[in-house]
């Protein structure tokens, strides 16, 4: 294709995109070069723009300098110049530009940034709503750094991506002496040259006392760098550490995880209550939770949608602080029927009287367990939603004496049809039942017949029938039925 044919189509894809006035303008693989974006600058309104992609365009400083001078671009809050040959100045022309005060996240991966054009960008005094920097794969600790962009950090940056760069420990210390880490909250220097010394910068640098997340895998980092790290006064806020392929040792891994351990309850822990959903805890990190002092007193304890079997769950109801736990929530995770028969077999859970076992993996052996454990007697709500329990597991579920005292009972999605629903309806144990959960199952009129006709309806208040079998006539049913009114919330 000849040059003014490459050019013609380029400004009839930009005058298509801009016509339409969208918040995101995608320009990206059109390698339209510094003489493209010059284009862009001078011909064309970009005040709609919120979103700016201009990666894998051959734009190198002289371009970024024409882009950071637009005027046009005050409402621009997303920029990114991936895969670019973007180096120092085009960075510190960015940092210096006045034209993007609502500018909040900049990516520059795979370009040819060091330290003073990084350090530019982080301590940029016009950028002031800058929360997110991309700069993985970049040139940062390539060079001693000679000189220090002037100032503190003014911006709202929170995350901070430096990977695959050439940071050693000398940049470390030179970053973390001119404050750049001192508002990140999320920290990523992974595949980098960073050592022990480096990470004993890091633990002593009070500029990273904000610090939630640190990313550090694959660098040279022993188990002394590591145990600096676990008696860091300056982490206290971190929950989530990165450190694998080091040269981390038993040690200093068990060092790291109680760290973790006490940090996470420091700052999860409300009065007797700790929510750990979602914070990717382990079997390991369940050894190291259970063996901390500060779990004594815990009433309610989440542990919603983490990474650990029922490994972790041998660990955690050995624990000697939660004889006092009345809630616990262990939804999406591998428990499995091997980890309810150990929370069964557990006299520290005696007291236990709302368990979530919602995708857990548990089938009719586990509830087989529950209803033969000599310890849980006490619970008033069980959830085994989303599990595989079988008209077996029903049968036992609704003639288990343990589960007498059942307030509230769920069972969504565990392919409940009419057999296993009156199995429940008719049990003689379930006689406190006030609430029932059964939604995105296969029950027809049938049930609902049944259901009409027993005792159990008359002391419920709550049912929820929603995505199951039922026909137009079956709701209008139970719109109309006078038996289901006394209910004080009726889902269907």
């Amino acid at each position: 294709m000849r040059p003014e044919h490459k050019d013609l189509s380029f400004i009839q894809t930009l005058n298509y995109k801009l016509t339409r006035k969208d918040s995101v303008l995608d320009l990206s693989y059109e390698r339209m070069g510094n003489a493209g974006i010059v284009f862009l600058c001078r011909n064309k309104d970009l005040s709609h723009v919120r979103k700016l992609d201009l990666s894998w365009n051959e734009i190198t400083d002289e371009g970024l300098g024409a882009l950071a001078g637009l005027g046009s671009l005050m409402g621009l809050k997303h920029l990114i110049l991936n895969a670019n040959q973007i180096g120092d100045e085009g960075a510190r022309s960015l940092a210096a530009s006045k034209n993007l005060p609502n500018l909040e996240s900049i990516e520059l991966t795979n370009n040819q940034v060091s330290d003073y054009g990084a350090l530019s960008l982080v301590k940029s005094q016009t950028l002031l709503s800058l929360e997110f920097l991309d700069l993985e794969m970049n040139k940062v600790g390539q060079q001693k750094l000679t000189r220090f962009p002037d100032g503190a950090v003014v911006s709202k940056l929170r995350v901070l991506n430096l990977r695959r760069n050439f940071m050693g420990d000398e940049n470390i210390a030179d970053w973390a002496q001119s404050g750049a880490f001192e508002k990140v909250v999320h920290l990523n220097l992974g595949w980098n040259q960073i050592t022990s010394q480096g990470a004993r910068v890091l633990a002593n640098s009070p500029t990273l006392n904000q610090l939630e997340d640190l990313v550090l895998d694959s660098n040279h980092i022993s188990d002394s760098g590591a145990l600096d790290i676990a008696k860091s006064k300056h982490l206290n806020n971190l929950a989530q550490l990165y450190m694998q392929d080091n040269k981390i040792s038993q040690t200093g891994e068990t060092a790291l995880r109680t760290m973790r351990s006490r940090n996470l309850l420091a700052k999860k822990r409300i009065e007797n209550k700790l929510n750990l959903n979602e914070q990717r805890l382990d079997n390991k990190d369940l050894v190291s939770l259970a063996l901390y002092e500060k779990l004594d007193g815990i009433v309610s304890l989440s542990l919603r949608n983490n990474h650990f079997d029922y490994h972790g769950i041998q660990e955690l109801v050995h624990s000697p602080y939660l004889k006092n736990l009345r809630s616990l929530n262990l939804m999406s995770n591998a428990v499995e029927d091997k980890g309810l028969l150990l929370l069964a077999e557990s006299p520290n859970l005696s007291q236990l009287e709302s368990l979530n076992l919602e995708n857990t993996g548990i089938t009719s052996l586990g509830i087989l367990a529950l209803s033969q454990s000599p310890y849980l007697k006490q619970l008033k709500e069980l959830n085994l939603s989303n599990n595989d329990l079988g008209e077996k597991g029903f049968r036992i579920l609704a003639n288990s004496g343990n589960l007498k005292n059942l307030i509230k009972l769920s069972t969504s999605g565990t392919s409940v049809g009419d057999a296993e629903f009156q199995t429940v309806v008719q049990s003689n144990t379930l006689n406190d039942l006030e609430e029932l959960e059964v939604m995105g199952n296969v029950i027809t009129r049938k049930s609902l017949d049944s259901l009409a006709n027993s005792s159990l309806l008359s002391q419920l208040k709550k049912l929820d029938l929603r995505r199951n079998s039922l026909m137009d006539a079956d709701l209008i049913f139970l719109a109309d039925s006078p038996k289901f009114q006394s209910l004080e919330t009726l889902r269907f």
